[in-house]
């Protein structure tokens, strides 16, 4: 009977800790489903390196991350940057909800860049240098770049 409470101890406390880890998946609710299925799949794909031209979980570029979240979810945008810039529709700085789309300029040469924002203040993309990565749109480097932005999901 000594050998069975260790073992049952030990399973009780695996159980538990699967269970907690299980509940660790981060939800949206913006009260609009197709969105929430882009933000959540964006969220889950956060630490998956950056690669020209990538396209899928292995790796990808900005324009390449968000097509597929939004196919995710069921809907089909361009390709690249500059074809999603014309995508939607164009909304104010001040109008941004979950959901829609951030361009930049990083190259000099007009959009080059895209991401998903989570809320008003944050954003999500595949950035060259570290991937995958939640920033604010408040960051000075990324707000002296910013170019404007588009809702591709109806509210």
């Amino acid at each position: 009977m000594n050998v069975t409470r260790p073992l049952l101890a030990s399973l009780l406390l695996a159980s538990l800790l699967l269970a907690s880890c299980a509940s660790s998946k981060v939800t949206f609710s913006t009260g609009n489903a197709t969105t929430d299925v882009v933000l959540t799949q964006a969220s889950e794909l956060q630490g998956t390196p950056y690669c020209s031209a990538g396209d899928d979980p292995d790796c990808f570029d900005c324009s390449g991350f968000v097509s597929y979240c939004f196919a995710k979810a069921g809907i089909t945008v361009p390709r690249t940057s500059t074809e999603l810039y014309t995508a939607g529709t164009s909304i104010d700085v001040s109008e941004i909800r979950p959901g829609d789309l951030v361009f930049f300029n990083t190259t000099g040469k007009g959009v080059s860049h895209v991401g998903i924002c989570l809320d008003a203040q944050t954003f999500i993309h595949s950035s060259t240098s570290s991937g995958v990565i939640k920033t604010s749109l408040g960051d000075p480097y990324w707000n002296k770049l910013f170019l404007g932005a588009r809702r591709i999901v109806a509210p």
